[in-house]
Protein backbone atom coordinates (compact mmCIF):
# COMPACT_ATOMS: atom_id res chain seq x y z
CA UNK A 1 0.00 0.00 0.00
CA UNK A 2 1.26 3.68 -0.85
CA UNK A 3 1.81 6.27 2.70
CA UNK A 4 0.06 9.19 2.41
CA UNK A 5 0.66 12.27 5.12
CA UNK A 6 -0.69 15.56 5.16
CA UNK A 7 -0.89 17.78 2.22
CA UNK A 8 -3.94 20.56 2.76
CA UNK A 9 -4.03 19.43 6.38
CA UNK A 10 -0.28 20.41 6.93
CA UNK A 11 -1.19 23.12 8.87
CA UNK A 12 -3.57 21.72 11.11
CA UNK A 13 -3.24 19.41 13.94
CA UNK A 14 -5.32 17.87 16.63
CA UNK A 15 -6.82 19.61 19.27
CA UNK A 16 -4.83 18.44 22.06
CA UNK A 17 -1.81 18.34 19.73
CA UNK A 18 -1.88 22.19 19.29
CA UNK A 19 -1.15 22.31 23.01
CA UNK A 20 2.51 21.73 22.95
CA UNK A 21 3.96 25.02 21.43
CA UNK A 22 7.53 26.61 21.49
CA UNK A 23 7.21 27.78 24.54
CA UNK A 24 7.04 24.56 26.13
CA UNK A 25 10.06 22.97 24.67
CA UNK A 26 12.02 26.09 26.16
CA UNK A 27 10.61 24.60 29.78
CA UNK A 28 13.10 22.05 29.04
CA UNK A 29 15.65 23.24 26.28
CA UNK A 30 16.52 25.68 24.61
CA UNK A 31 14.98 26.09 20.70
CA UNK A 32 17.75 26.78 18.01
CA UNK A 33 16.25 29.58 16.59
CA UNK A 34 17.26 32.27 19.06
CA UNK A 35 20.99 31.33 19.23
CA UNK A 36 22.00 34.19 19.27
CA UNK A 37 25.18 35.56 21.74
CA UNK A 38 24.37 38.53 23.94
CA UNK A 39 25.82 41.97 22.23
CA UNK A 40 28.52 43.13 24.19
CA UNK A 41 29.66 40.08 25.88
CA UNK A 42 28.50 37.09 28.34
CA UNK A 43 25.02 38.28 30.02
CA UNK A 44 25.53 37.23 33.91
CA UNK A 45 21.48 36.76 33.20
CA UNK A 46 20.16 33.22 33.16
CA UNK A 47 17.51 33.98 30.98
CA UNK A 48 19.61 34.50 28.04
CA UNK A 49 20.10 31.98 25.26
CA UNK A 50 23.56 30.23 24.65
CA UNK A 51 25.49 30.66 21.64
CA UNK A 52 24.58 28.41 19.13
CA UNK A 53 27.56 26.21 19.63
CA UNK A 54 25.93 25.35 23.06
CA UNK A 55 22.52 25.11 21.78
CA UNK A 56 20.82 21.21 20.44
CA UNK A 57 17.53 21.97 20.51
CA UNK A 58 14.95 22.87 17.29
CA UNK A 59 12.88 25.43 17.27
CA UNK A 60 10.49 23.51 14.98
CA UNK A 61 8.93 21.28 17.30
CA UNK A 62 5.78 19.45 17.57
CA UNK A 63 3.13 21.02 18.53
CA UNK A 64 0.26 20.92 20.34
CA UNK A 65 -2.98 22.98 20.03
CA UNK A 66 -5.92 24.34 22.67
CA UNK A 67 -8.84 22.23 21.62
CA UNK A 68 -11.52 24.68 20.78
CA UNK A 69 -14.28 25.34 23.43
CA UNK A 70 -17.19 24.20 21.72
CA UNK A 71 -14.84 20.79 20.65
CA UNK A 72 -16.68 17.68 20.00
CA UNK A 73 -17.31 14.62 22.40
CA UNK A 74 -15.33 11.26 22.41
CA UNK A 75 -16.86 8.68 19.91
CA UNK A 76 -18.43 5.96 21.82
CA UNK A 77 -18.23 3.43 18.79
CA UNK A 78 -17.39 0.00 19.72
CA UNK A 79 -13.46 0.05 19.01
CA UNK A 80 -11.60 -2.34 15.73
CA UNK A 81 -8.22 -2.38 14.65
CA UNK A 82 -7.48 -0.62 11.92
CA UNK A 83 -3.55 -0.99 12.20
CA UNK A 84 -1.07 -2.90 13.99
CA UNK A 85 2.25 -0.53 14.46
CA UNK A 86 5.09 -2.41 15.64
CA UNK A 87 3.24 -4.03 19.14
CA UNK A 88 0.36 -1.39 19.48
CA UNK A 89 -2.79 -0.88 17.46
CA UNK A 90 -4.86 2.34 16.30
CA UNK A 91 -8.71 1.79 16.65
CA UNK A 92 -11.32 2.60 14.17
CA UNK A 93 -12.52 5.37 17.03
CA UNK A 94 -9.27 6.91 17.22
CA UNK A 95 -9.28 6.91 13.86
CA UNK A 96 -12.71 8.57 13.53
CA UNK A 97 -12.63 10.81 16.50
CA UNK A 98 -9.14 12.10 14.96
CA UNK A 99 -10.30 12.62 11.49
CA UNK A 100 -13.81 14.67 13.21
CA UNK A 101 -11.68 17.12 15.16
CA UNK A 102 -9.34 17.88 11.79
CA UNK A 103 -12.44 18.01 9.93
CA UNK A 104 -14.18 20.61 12.25
CA UNK A 105 -10.79 23.06 12.58
CA UNK A 106 -10.89 23.02 8.72
CA UNK A 107 -14.52 24.15 8.32
CA UNK A 108 -13.60 26.59 11.33
CA UNK A 109 -10.52 27.62 9.72
CA UNK A 110 -12.99 28.26 6.42
CA UNK A 111 -10.33 25.32 4.69
CA UNK A 112 -11.75 23.34 2.62
CA UNK A 113 -12.34 19.67 3.52
CA UNK A 114 -11.10 16.70 1.56
CA UNK A 115 -13.25 13.82 0.30
CA UNK A 116 -14.08 11.81 3.63
CA UNK A 117 -12.05 8.66 2.23
CA UNK A 118 -8.74 11.13 1.57
CA UNK A 119 -9.08 12.48 4.96
CA UNK A 120 -9.35 9.12 6.63
CA UNK A 121 -6.38 7.79 4.25
CA UNK A 122 -4.42 11.00 5.91
CA UNK A 123 -5.25 11.42 9.55
CA UNK A 124 -4.42 7.34 9.29
CA UNK A 125 -1.22 7.85 8.29
CA UNK A 126 -0.62 10.44 10.79
CA UNK A 127 -1.47 8.62 13.56
CA UNK A 128 0.75 5.95 12.21
CA UNK A 129 3.85 8.67 12.51
CA UNK A 130 2.72 9.46 15.45
CA UNK A 131 2.38 5.80 16.77
CA UNK A 132 6.21 5.06 15.73
CA UNK A 133 7.55 7.92 16.98
CA UNK A 134 6.07 7.64 20.60
CA UNK A 135 7.23 3.88 20.81
CA UNK A 136 10.71 4.94 19.76
CA UNK A 137 11.29 7.42 22.36
CA UNK A 138 9.90 4.56 25.10
CA UNK A 139 11.84 2.10 23.62
CA UNK A 140 15.06 4.44 24.09
CA UNK A 141 14.35 4.45 28.32
CA UNK A 142 13.24 8.18 27.95
CA UNK A 143 11.25 9.12 30.53
CA UNK A 144 8.94 12.65 31.91
CA UNK A 145 8.68 13.39 35.39
CA UNK A 146 5.36 14.71 36.27
CA UNK A 147 7.18 17.95 37.20
CA UNK A 148 8.20 18.62 33.79
CA UNK A 149 4.51 17.93 32.69
CA UNK A 150 3.54 20.59 34.74
CA UNK A 151 5.95 22.72 33.53
CA UNK A 152 4.74 22.39 29.86
CA UNK A 153 1.22 22.67 31.04
CA UNK A 154 1.92 26.17 32.63
CA UNK A 155 4.13 27.57 29.41
CA UNK A 156 1.14 26.05 27.13
CA UNK A 157 -0.93 28.11 29.52
CA UNK A 158 0.46 30.92 29.67
CA UNK A 159 1.68 31.15 25.46
CA UNK A 160 -2.51 30.76 25.05
CA UNK A 161 -2.79 33.59 27.18
CA UNK A 162 -4.20 31.81 29.91
CA UNK A 163 -4.25 29.92 33.25
CA UNK A 164 -3.64 26.39 33.88
CA UNK A 165 -7.30 26.20 34.92
CA UNK A 166 -8.83 27.53 32.13
CA UNK A 167 -6.64 25.19 29.92
CA UNK A 168 -8.15 22.37 31.88
CA UNK A 169 -11.99 23.71 31.29
CA UNK A 170 -10.59 24.03 27.47
CA UNK A 171 -9.53 20.43 27.18
CA UNK A 172 -12.14 18.68 29.51
CA UNK A 173 -14.65 20.92 27.05
CA UNK A 174 -13.33 19.37 23.83
CA UNK A 175 -13.84 16.05 25.46
CA UNK A 176 -10.51 14.80 26.64
CA UNK A 177 -9.54 14.14 30.27
CA UNK A 178 -7.22 16.42 31.80
CA UNK A 179 -5.10 12.56 32.78
CA UNK A 180 -5.24 11.95 29.51
CA UNK A 181 -4.60 15.43 28.15
CA UNK A 182 -1.08 15.07 30.52
CA UNK A 183 -0.34 11.68 29.03
CA UNK A 184 -0.63 13.19 25.45
CA UNK A 185 1.42 15.63 26.37
CA UNK A 186 4.32 13.44 28.40
CA UNK A 187 4.10 11.75 25.00
CA UNK A 188 5.34 14.69 22.84
CA UNK A 189 8.09 15.28 25.15
CA UNK A 190 9.20 11.90 24.66
CA UNK A 191 9.26 12.77 21.02
CA UNK A 192 10.87 16.14 21.57
CA UNK A 193 13.90 14.72 23.76
CA UNK A 194 14.71 11.65 21.44
CA UNK A 195 14.48 14.05 18.27
CA UNK A 196 17.33 16.47 20.76
CA UNK A 197 19.55 12.99 21.30
CA UNK A 198 19.41 11.83 18.17
CA UNK A 199 19.03 14.51 14.98
CA UNK A 200 19.39 18.01 16.70
CA UNK A 201 22.44 17.17 18.95
CA UNK A 202 24.29 15.69 15.70
CA UNK A 203 23.37 19.28 13.31
CA UNK A 204 26.57 21.34 13.29
CA UNK A 205 26.60 24.68 11.13
CA UNK A 206 29.95 25.58 9.40
CA UNK A 207 31.16 29.12 8.79
CA UNK A 208 31.31 28.27 5.08
CA UNK A 209 27.68 27.56 5.35
CA UNK A 210 26.86 30.85 6.99
CA UNK A 211 29.31 32.40 4.08
CA UNK A 212 26.80 30.78 1.07
CA UNK A 213 23.56 31.67 3.06
CA UNK A 214 24.91 35.16 3.50
CA UNK A 215 26.08 35.62 -0.25
CA UNK A 216 22.79 34.14 -1.48
CA UNK A 217 20.94 36.98 -0.20
CA UNK A 218 22.81 39.19 -0.74
CA UNK A 219 23.22 38.76 -3.99
CA UNK A 220 19.95 38.05 -4.87
CA UNK A 221 18.70 41.99 -3.29
CA UNK A 222 16.42 41.94 -0.28
CA UNK A 223 13.50 41.42 -1.92
CA UNK A 224 14.69 37.89 -2.64
CA UNK A 225 16.05 34.83 -0.60
CA UNK A 226 18.00 31.81 -1.70
CA UNK A 227 16.48 29.68 -4.31
CA UNK A 228 13.98 27.13 -3.67
CA UNK A 229 13.27 23.55 -5.15
CA UNK A 230 10.40 21.63 -6.07
CA UNK A 231 11.07 18.43 -6.10
CA UNK A 232 9.06 15.02 -6.68
CA UNK A 233 10.09 11.90 -6.30
CA UNK A 234 9.14 8.06 -6.64
CA UNK A 235 10.31 5.79 -4.08
CA UNK A 236 10.71 2.02 -4.84
CA UNK A 237 10.62 0.42 -0.89
CA UNK A 238 13.67 -1.86 0.00
CA UNK A 239 12.65 -4.36 2.66
CA UNK A 240 15.16 -4.20 5.74
CA UNK A 241 15.90 -8.06 5.29
CA UNK A 242 15.76 -8.07 1.38
CA UNK A 243 18.01 -10.84 -0.61
CA UNK A 244 20.12 -9.68 -3.18
CA UNK A 245 18.08 -11.34 -5.53
CA UNK A 246 14.75 -9.13 -4.24
CA UNK A 247 16.96 -5.86 -5.01
CA UNK A 248 17.78 -6.54 -7.91
CA UNK A 249 14.29 -6.92 -9.01
CA UNK A 250 13.35 -3.66 -6.91
CA UNK A 251 16.20 -1.85 -8.65
CA UNK A 252 15.38 -3.58 -12.10
CA UNK A 253 11.30 -1.80 -11.17
CA UNK A 254 12.50 1.67 -10.71
CA UNK A 255 14.81 1.65 -13.34
CA UNK A 256 11.69 1.37 -15.55
CA UNK A 257 10.15 3.75 -13.82
CA UNK A 258 13.21 6.12 -14.85
CA UNK A 259 13.06 5.12 -18.04
CA UNK A 260 8.89 5.87 -18.20
CA UNK A 261 9.40 9.09 -16.49
CA UNK A 262 12.11 10.39 -18.91
CA UNK A 263 9.69 9.20 -22.08
CA UNK A 264 7.19 11.46 -21.15
CA UNK A 265 5.22 9.50 -19.04
CA UNK A 266 3.18 11.64 -16.52
CA UNK A 267 5.49 11.43 -13.45
CA UNK A 268 2.61 12.41 -11.09
CA UNK A 269 0.23 9.39 -11.77
CA UNK A 270 3.30 6.96 -11.99
CA UNK A 271 4.01 8.33 -8.41
CA UNK A 272 0.31 7.89 -7.26
CA UNK A 273 0.69 4.21 -8.59
CA UNK A 274 4.20 3.47 -7.46
CA UNK A 275 5.36 5.26 -5.05
CA UNK A 276 5.74 3.97 -1.70
CA UNK A 277 7.18 7.08 -0.37
CA UNK A 278 4.62 9.62 1.94
CA UNK A 279 4.00 12.28 -0.80
CA UNK A 280 2.86 9.37 -3.17
CA UNK A 281 -0.81 10.81 -2.93
CA UNK A 282 0.36 14.25 -4.02
CA UNK A 283 2.32 13.06 -6.85
CA UNK A 284 5.30 12.80 -5.01
CA UNK A 285 5.74 16.41 -5.09
CA UNK A 286 7.74 17.06 -1.86
CA UNK A 287 7.04 21.14 -1.60
CA UNK A 288 9.55 24.55 -2.38
CA UNK A 289 12.51 23.99 0.15
CA UNK A 290 15.56 25.57 -0.06
CA UNK A 291 18.71 23.19 -0.97
CA UNK A 292 20.22 22.50 2.56
CA UNK A 293 16.49 21.39 3.58
CA UNK A 294 16.51 18.46 1.07
CA UNK A 295 18.02 15.03 1.41
CA UNK A 296 21.96 15.35 0.92
CA UNK A 297 21.08 12.82 -2.07
CA UNK A 298 18.34 14.71 -3.60
CA UNK A 299 19.78 17.55 -3.95
CA UNK A 300 23.11 16.66 -5.42
CA UNK A 301 20.89 15.28 -7.74
CA UNK A 302 18.31 17.95 -8.68
CA UNK A 303 20.92 21.05 -8.15
CA UNK A 304 22.03 20.89 -11.77
CA UNK A 305 18.70 20.03 -13.74
CA UNK A 306 16.89 21.65 -15.40
CA UNK A 307 13.28 22.94 -14.26
CA UNK A 308 11.07 19.82 -15.98
CA UNK A 309 14.04 17.37 -15.64
CA UNK A 310 14.59 13.86 -14.25
CA UNK A 311 17.25 12.50 -12.83
CA UNK A 312 19.65 10.74 -15.13
CA UNK A 313 20.11 7.67 -12.65
CA UNK A 314 18.00 5.93 -9.75
CA UNK A 315 19.05 7.53 -6.71
CA UNK A 316 20.23 4.47 -3.96
CA UNK A 317 18.99 5.33 0.28
CA UNK A 318 19.00 2.87 2.63
CA UNK A 319 14.68 3.24 2.31
CA UNK A 320 14.78 1.87 -1.27
CA UNK A 321 15.32 3.15 -4.74
CA UNK A 322 14.41 6.50 -5.87
CA UNK A 323 13.66 7.90 -9.13
CA UNK A 324 13.52 12.27 -8.86
CA UNK A 325 12.22 15.15 -10.67
CA UNK A 326 13.04 18.75 -10.38
CA UNK A 327 9.51 20.63 -10.97
CA UNK A 328 10.23 23.44 -9.92
CA UNK A 329 12.84 26.24 -8.96
CA UNK A 330 11.95 29.40 -7.59
CA UNK A 331 13.98 32.85 -5.59
CA UNK A 332 12.19 32.17 -1.85
CA UNK A 333 10.64 35.89 -0.61
CA UNK A 334 13.54 37.25 2.06
CA UNK A 335 12.16 36.77 5.59
CA UNK A 336 13.60 36.97 8.55
CA UNK A 337 15.95 39.04 10.79
CA UNK A 338 18.73 37.88 8.37
CA UNK A 339 17.01 39.65 5.62
CA UNK A 340 16.39 43.29 6.97
CA UNK A 341 18.63 45.98 7.60
CA UNK A 342 17.15 46.97 10.73
CA UNK A 343 16.06 44.66 13.90
CA UNK A 344 13.73 46.45 16.79
CA UNK A 345 15.60 46.22 19.78
CA UNK A 346 13.92 46.07 23.79
CA UNK A 347 15.11 47.96 26.65
CA UNK A 348 14.09 45.24 29.02
CA UNK A 349 14.10 44.60 33.08
CA UNK A 350 12.33 42.03 35.17
CA UNK A 351 12.40 40.09 38.49
CA UNK A 352 13.20 36.62 38.51
CA UNK A 353 12.30 34.03 41.89
CA UNK A 354 13.92 30.87 40.97
CA UNK A 355 11.29 27.93 41.71
CA UNK A 356 12.15 24.48 43.52
CA UNK A 357 11.94 22.28 46.09
CA UNK A 358 11.77 24.92 48.86
CA UNK A 359 9.89 27.58 46.18
CA UNK A 360 6.89 26.13 44.40
CA UNK A 361 5.90 27.72 41.07
CA UNK A 362 2.47 28.88 43.14
CA UNK A 363 4.04 30.18 45.66
CA UNK A 364 6.42 32.50 43.47
CA UNK A 365 3.94 33.40 41.28
CA UNK A 366 2.15 34.72 44.63
CA UNK A 367 4.96 36.99 45.88
CA UNK A 368 5.18 38.29 42.23
CA UNK A 369 1.80 39.36 41.91
CA UNK A 370 2.22 41.25 45.44
CA UNK A 371 5.47 42.59 44.25
CA UNK A 372 3.16 43.79 41.18
CA UNK A 373 0.64 45.20 43.17
CA UNK A 374 2.94 47.35 45.05
CA UNK A 375 5.37 48.83 41.84
CA UNK A 376 2.07 49.58 40.39
CA UNK A 377 0.60 51.78 43.56
CA UNK A 378 4.13 53.82 43.27
CA UNK A 379 6.75 51.52 44.35
CA UNK A 380 10.11 51.23 42.18
CA UNK A 381 10.58 47.94 40.24
CA UNK A 382 14.37 48.69 40.27
CA UNK A 383 14.25 48.92 44.36
CA UNK A 384 12.51 45.34 44.26
CA UNK A 385 14.83 43.76 41.89
CA UNK A 386 17.74 44.64 43.66
CA UNK A 387 15.74 43.44 46.98
CA UNK A 388 14.00 40.04 46.17
CA UNK A 389 15.26 39.20 42.55
CA UNK A 390 17.22 35.70 42.07
CA UNK A 391 19.06 36.48 38.87
CA UNK A 392 22.65 38.17 38.00
CA UNK A 393 20.64 41.39 36.75
CA UNK A 394 19.42 41.91 40.38
CA UNK A 395 22.14 43.93 41.33
CA UNK A 396 21.60 46.73 38.17
CA UNK A 397 18.18 47.02 39.13
CA UNK A 398 16.66 43.45 36.96
CA UNK A 399 18.16 45.60 33.84
CA UNK A 400 19.01 43.84 30.93
CA UNK A 401 19.45 46.38 28.99
CA UNK A 402 19.00 46.12 24.64
CA UNK A 403 18.10 43.21 23.93
CA UNK A 404 17.30 41.56 20.28
CA UNK A 405 14.79 39.31 18.62
CA UNK A 406 15.82 35.70 19.78
CA UNK A 407 18.25 36.68 22.43
CA UNK A 408 15.96 35.55 24.82
CA UNK A 409 14.13 32.02 25.88
CA UNK A 410 11.18 31.98 23.67
CA UNK A 411 8.11 32.13 26.60
CA UNK A 412 10.23 35.46 27.82
CA UNK A 413 10.41 37.67 24.57
CA UNK A 414 7.10 36.83 23.55
CA UNK A 415 5.68 38.04 26.73
CA UNK A 416 7.81 40.79 26.72
CA UNK A 417 6.83 41.49 22.90
CA UNK A 418 3.54 42.01 24.18
CA UNK A 419 3.96 44.80 26.68
CA UNK A 420 3.93 48.74 26.32
CA UNK A 421 6.63 50.76 27.16
CA UNK A 422 6.26 51.13 31.20
CA UNK A 423 4.29 48.72 31.53
CA UNK A 424 4.43 45.44 33.85
CA UNK A 425 3.62 41.55 32.57
CA UNK A 426 1.59 39.17 34.94
CA UNK A 427 4.21 36.42 36.54
CA UNK A 428 5.80 35.19 33.37
CA UNK A 429 6.96 31.32 33.84
CA UNK A 430 10.08 29.75 32.02
CA UNK A 431 12.79 26.94 32.67
CA UNK A 432 14.35 29.30 34.99
CA UNK A 433 11.47 30.33 37.51
CA UNK A 434 8.73 33.14 37.53
CA UNK A 435 9.37 37.01 36.06
CA UNK A 436 8.10 39.92 36.52
CA UNK A 437 8.86 41.83 32.69
CA UNK A 438 8.89 45.57 32.54
CA UNK A 439 9.56 46.93 29.16
CA UNK A 440 11.58 50.64 29.65
CA UNK A 441 11.67 51.27 25.53
CA UNK A 442 12.38 50.03 22.56
CA UNK A 443 14.05 51.41 19.56
CA UNK A 444 15.00 50.42 15.61
CA UNK A 445 18.70 49.81 15.21
CA UNK A 446 20.93 49.13 12.35
CA UNK A 447 22.09 44.93 12.10
CA UNK A 448 25.38 44.93 12.43
CA UNK A 449 27.44 42.26 10.35
CA UNK A 450 28.12 40.44 13.42
CA UNK A 451 24.75 40.31 14.37
CA UNK A 452 24.29 39.35 10.57
CA UNK A 453 25.94 36.48 10.83
CA UNK A 454 24.72 35.23 14.45
CA UNK A 455 20.87 35.04 12.56
CA UNK A 456 22.35 33.04 9.66
CA UNK A 457 23.65 30.84 12.06
CA UNK A 458 20.32 30.17 13.36
CA UNK A 459 18.34 29.55 10.08
CA UNK A 460 20.55 27.71 8.68
CA UNK A 461 20.94 25.22 11.37
CA UNK A 462 17.38 25.70 10.94
CA UNK A 463 16.97 24.25 7.34
CA UNK A 464 19.46 21.59 8.40
CA UNK A 465 17.26 20.34 11.50
CA UNK A 466 14.01 20.41 9.39
CA UNK A 467 15.94 18.37 6.43
CA UNK A 468 17.62 15.90 9.31
CA UNK A 469 14.42 15.57 10.77
CA UNK A 470 12.86 14.41 7.90
CA UNK A 471 15.63 12.02 7.30
CA UNK A 472 14.83 10.86 10.80
CA UNK A 473 11.17 10.20 10.53
CA UNK A 474 11.31 8.73 7.08
CA UNK A 475 13.89 6.06 8.71
CA UNK A 476 11.93 5.13 11.70
CA UNK A 477 9.38 4.64 9.61
CA UNK A 478 10.73 2.26 6.88
CA UNK A 479 12.30 -0.05 9.98
CA UNK A 480 8.35 0.33 11.94
CA UNK A 481 6.11 -3.03 11.64
CA UNK A 482 2.56 -1.58 10.06
CA UNK A 483 -0.05 -3.54 9.18
CA UNK A 484 -3.00 -1.90 7.87
CA UNK A 485 -6.43 -3.86 9.01
CA UNK A 486 -8.41 -1.65 5.85
CA UNK A 487 -8.25 -0.79 3.19
CA UNK A 488 -7.08 3.53 2.96
CA UNK A 489 -8.36 4.39 -0.33
CA UNK A 490 -12.22 3.58 0.72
Amino acid sequence: MKRQEFAVLSFLLTSWQRLLLPAVLAAMTVPAAAQLKAPGGPRTSGIFVPQASDVTAPSSQPKLGVPPADGQKRSQLVDEVVAVVNNSVITRRELLDRSDEIEGQLRAAGRPVPARADLLGEVLERLVMERVQTQAAQDAGIRVTDQEVDRAIESVAQQNQMNATDLRRRVEASGMTWTKYREELRKQVQVIRLREREVDSKVQVYDGEIDNYLAARGGQGAASGPTEYNVAQILVRVPENASDAQKQALRAKAEGLLKQAQGGADFAQLAQANSEAPEAAQGGAMGFREIGRLPTLFANAVVDLQTGGVAPQVVESAAGFHVVKLLAKRAAPASGPAAASKITQTQVRHILIRTGPNMPEAEARRQLSTLRDRITHGGDFADAAKRFSQDGSAQNGGDLGWVSPGELVPEFEQAMSRLRPNEISEPVVTQFGVHLIQVLNRRETELSPEKQRDFARAEVREQKLRAAYDDWVRQLRSQAYVEYRVNRQR
